[in-house]
């Protein structure tokens, strides 16, 4: 059970679909928190991400609404706006119900945006929730009245994508390089969630850590579940107000790089997820000479993710896609310290 439970707005206005949530729910699932998903709105990648959520089970529970009708610019036909509504009272008898620990509610945003959730229904349900309660509110277009009572909100930006090379779920044959960066909370979550989507499709990857240290992260425990994706944290933890790393830093990183190239050319895996490398490159840990020549020379068909704030403009430049975490809120600013389940 979660001591402390905050509400959580992931947003922005790109159409790339922000994997946070689906990250959360492997992070919590390791901690063992329960974590129940309402998917209100179609997506095209709905089978993957249920494919990838069912190893999660029984943690994990997910439901959609079965609406007929994808909306875009039209409006929703009566009897989906007639679904909505009831899901939404469905969900407030699950947050009440001290059944789970966290409740995300997937697309909402764009559901009251719509106008068809009025906003003063959902700021009534965040001053009421329960104490112990996470919820954890994503989609475009997040309100702002919403965005005012929320203790975090991210909003994703992008700033670049080349066409037919980001796909989500791995399905693309030819491999490219993707950045996520930004002050925002969710880029590691985010990666752990996209690694889950082509992991979930029989698609081997892995995930290496270059600044935390070895620990139980709920991540680390949960991620046992998945075939075709390992982990490794290979770091000694996050460096505060340093300007120059010690040398355990330093040793810690030269390993987690030769492991890293070890991982890219071995022919193993299809995506490498390089989770904070940005933050090394940044400190001094990884000369960025060494990454730019890396992302030139790697497999074709290897996918690779690049993550972590202060990104070189130079991954940046050679990158297919750059997608920026941008802080709006964050509850660090509160006093509120990390918690187990959500943060780590």
């Amino acid at each position: 059970m979660l001591k402390q439970g905050l509400v959580q707005v992931y947003t922005g206005k790109t159409d790339e679909m922000n994997l946070a949530h689906i990250g959360l729910s492997l992070r919590a699932t390791g901690q063992s928190l329960r974590t129940f998903i309402m998917g209100f709105l179609p997506h095209p990648f709905i089978d993957t991400e249920d494919r990838a959520l069912s190893f999660l089970k029984p943690n994990v529970v997910v439901e959609r609404l079965p609406l007929k009708h994808i909306p875009s610019d039209e409006k929703l036909r009566g009897s989906d706006i007639d679904k909505i509504n009831k899901s939404f009272e469905h969900i407030q008898e699950i947050i009440f119900s001290g059944t789970f620990d966290v409740i995300i509610l997937e697309g909402f945003n764009q559901v009251v945006d719509m106008g068809i959730i009025p906003v003063s229904k959902i700021i009534k349900l965040i001053k009421k929730k329960p104490a112990n309660v996470e919820l954890v509110l994503t989609g475009r277009n997040a309100a702002g009245e919403i965005i005012e009572q929320a203790d975090l909100v991210t909003e994703m930006v992008e700033h670049k994508r080349e066409e037919g090379a980001w796909k989500i779920d791995g399905s693309s044959q030819e491999g490219c390089v993707g950045v996520i960066t930004g002050n925002g909370k969710g880029k590691t979550t985010y990666c752990l969630g996209r690694a889950m989507f082509f992991a979930a499709n029989g698609i081997p990857s892995s995930i290496l850590q270059f600044i935390k240290s070895p620990q139980a992260y709920g991540e680390v425990i949960a991620i046992k579940k998945f075939p075709n994706l390992d982990i490794k944290t290979m770091g000694e933890g996050f460096i505060f107000g340093s300007s120059k790393p010690s040398k355990k830093h330093i040793e810690a990183a030269r390993g987690a790089w030769e492991t890293c190239l070890r991982d890219i050319f071995s022919l193993k895996f299809r995506l490498v997820v390089l989770d904070e490398i940005n933050t090394a490159t940044h400190l001094g840990l990884v000369h960025p000479d060494r990454v730019r020549e890396m992302m030139f020379l790697k497999p074709r068909g290897l996918h690779l993710i690049l993550s972590g704030r202060n990104a070189h403009p130079e991954m940046e430049e050679h990158a297919s896609a750059v997608f920026e975490m941008r802080e709006v809120k964050h509850p660090f600013h509160k006093g509120i310290q990390a918690r187990r389940g959500i943060e780590f």
